[in-house]
């Protein structure tokens, strides 16, 4: 038998209670005291939390539990059990666990790994039957810019004198000197609920946190506010003036005086799209053609690479490779044995493929890449067998050009006025890797009405922060810090 690899999978419907029980903390690791991330912590059937990528976990314990036993479990693992009085935090350990297959099912077929994803393909629809749900969801991203390569150079001007263009150079030059070659890092956390029935999504944000030093932000947002504010202390006070990047407008009264203030409220229906890719998307993979290997078997080598378990029933772990140069992702399919349920879906995306790329740098010197897409969802299944989303982890790169001229026209406030601009060059050139996790708290069935019911903000407010703070989050069960995020100033 194979040696598997640990794998962590959550394992039950879990939620947050409001209650004033304590707040344990810990962390979970192997027997070689390395960190088992997103392990399931669970009191009973339908509350706990999982730890992070480092293993770390904070929950919070009920004063009515449902059961008298924490469990901490995790695919590949064996169980650890422990009493809800004894449970105080600290250090847990998970031994590995050899999974052999029992007598019975090791005498009836052996079927293929191409024939298994064919069961899995035929039983999806009953496995994954959509029902109008509500999912409390927690959401962390990170985006990690760096800055590549930066330019700007004043190119014409009827504004001023030629010391003080050659004073805005300088300014912009330095600007570009600080920047280059620079990298932040910066978080983003939710909190709400998404409504879902048939393909129509609702969201709701409870709360919305990020962390962010702004000083040091070389995102292309904050490079070109502090570009523009460089510029606007060379314009006339009082005036307004029309902003455009080639030939895309961008603001047609920017005031002079008027300090830019920094925007607290936010599209919902930006937020909705990308909590939707993450689970409605992912519980329906059976139909989403893009995800070749589970239908076009021509294009990949399958490797039946070994068993585990889950709730004691046993796991197909199929392994797939790219064999053509049609084939995109490389990756492995956890598979239930018994109703061909697939319970885990991992795969990257292979190097030199992208997901978006759009290359307009002669027409409009734009360039966009999307690609090292790397994906982890994870499944649950409820009382009446139906899976759905319970984890999502999910990276990807982003690359971007751009190399184009920003100009300023002062607005006339008379016909006869002399027009007067200002035109600035500017080239960046930005990386940005953005990880998403999504943990879903609890699963809430409801009906037709109540969707229709609800009715979904247009906008939502989002609170900035430039230090840790861990009262934020204080009574919620959610996805624990990881140490950067702590350690963040």
């Amino acid at each position: 038998m194979k040696k598997i690899l640990p794998l962590c999978l959550l394992t039950f419907l879990i939620f947050t209670l409001t209650t004033n029980g304590q707040s344990i903390t810990g962390q979970v690791v192997d027997e070689q005291q390395q960190p088992v991330a997103y392990t399931t912590i669970q009191i009973g059937t339908t509350y706990g939390v999982i730890s992070n990528i480092e293993g770390v976990f904070t929950i919070k314990i009920p004063e009515q539990a449902s059961a008298n036993t924490v469990s901490i479990s995790c695919i590949g693992f064996e169980t650890l059990e422990i009493p809800v009085s004894e449970f105080k935090g600290g250090t847990y350990v998970l031994k590995e666990k050899i999974n052999e297959l029992d007598n019975v099912f090791i005498t009836n077929k052996q079927l293929s790994p191409t024939e298994i994803l064919e069961e899995v393909i035929k039983n999806a629809p009953k496995n994954y039957s959509p029902q109008p749900l509500k999912e409390t969801f927690f959401l962390r991203e990170s985006s990690n810019n760096k800055l590549i390569d930066s330019h700007f150079e004043l190119v014409k001007s009827s504004l001023e004198t030629r010391s003080t263009l050659k004073e805005l150079n300088k300014e912009l030059e330095n600007l570009s000197k600080n920047a280059k070659g620079k990298s932040s890092i910066d978080f983003t956390e939710y909190y709400g609920d998404l409504y879902q029935l048939n393909n129509e999504t609702k969201l709701s944000v409870q709360k919305a946190i990020e962390l962010k030093n702004k000083e040091k932000d070389i995102s292309g947002d904050e490079v070109n506010n502090k570009l523009i504010e460089i510029i606007k202390k060379h314009l006339q006070p009082g005036a307004t003036y029309s902003v455009r990047s080639g030939i895309l407008p961008i603001d047609d009264s920017l005031q002079i005086d008027k300090p830019r203030t920094a925007k607290d409220e936010f599209e919902t229906a930006s937020l909705r799209s990308g909590v939707t890719s993450l689970t409605t998307s992912l519980s329906k993979f059976y139909k989403d053609e893009d995800l070749d290997f589970l239908t076009e078997f021509k294009r990949y080598n399958y490797t039946l690479e070994g068993y585990s378990s889950l709730n004691d029933e046993t796991i197909y772990i199929i392994d797939f490779q790219p064999k053509k140069n049609s084939a995109k992702y490389s990756g492995k399919i956890y598979v239930n044995t018994l109703d061909f349920a697939v319970v885990k879906l991992e795969y990257n995306m292979i190097d030199g493929k992208t997901e978006h790329n759009i290359n307009l740098k002669l027409l409009l010197g734009i360039k966009a890449v999307e690609d090292r897409i790397k994906i982890s969802a994870t499944y649950t299944k409820n009382e009446e067998g139906n899976y759905a989303v319970n984890f999502v982890k999910k990276q990807k790169g982003i690359y971007f050009y751009i190399n184009r001229s920003l100009k300023f026209t002062k607005n006339k406030e008379d016909k006869d006025e002399e027009k007067r601009m200002l035109k600035v060059d500017l080239m960046a050139e930005i990386d940005d890797v953005i990880t998403s996790e999504l943990f879903i708290i609890n699963k809430e069935v409801i009906t037709t009405p109540e969707f229709n019911n609800f009715a979904e903000n247009k906008y939502y407010k989002k609170e900035f922060i430039a230090k840790y703070d861990p009262a934020i989050w204080k009574g919620y069960n959610i996805l624990a810090p990881v140490q950067s995020i702590k350690n963040y100033d």
